[in-house]
């Protein structure tokens, strides 16, 4: 819908509440520890962890961290990723902006293993162009 002050319609995001309690079941179901993670990932200490699967805190994994989830699940981003619909206004077209950060390989498996709400989500959560 076209507006005197831009378009209107709904944009996917990410549910950043519902996707942590999301990371900690799919981490459960699989019988997964904390521990375990935290070791896959290189990390110091787990507390990252903790903060990502606690929906008060609404913090998310950096984009690679999700993929080597999404891995280790044997799942799709579209599988952990909790998708939810905002009305956004006042919305202008603009040039892409340049991935900074990330590689070609975390941008193409984003590219296969993600369908449309997903890959707009990461885009407004991360500031990705996919």
């Amino acid at each position: 819908m076209q507006t005197d002050n831009g378009l209107i319609f709904s944009i996917p995001t990410i549910d950043v509440p519902a996707t942590s309690q999301n990371l900690k079941k799919l981490r459960e179901n699989n019988n997964i520890t904390v521990a375990q993670i935290q070791k896959l990932l290189g990390m110091e200490n787990p507390q990252s962890i903790y903060i990502w699967e606690n929906p008060e805190k609404k913090y998310l994994p950096r984009i690679d961290n999700l993929i080597t989830l999404a891995k280790l699940y044997k799942v799709t981003l579209d599988e952990i990723i909790i998708i939810k619909e905002e009305e956004t206004t006042d919305f202008f077209l603009h040039e892409k902006e340049p991935n900074y950060g990330f590689s070609k390989e975390t941008l193409d498996f984003i590219n296969c293993h993600s369908n449309l709400n997903t890959k707009q989500a990461l885009k407004n959560y991360y500031g990705i162009t996919i």
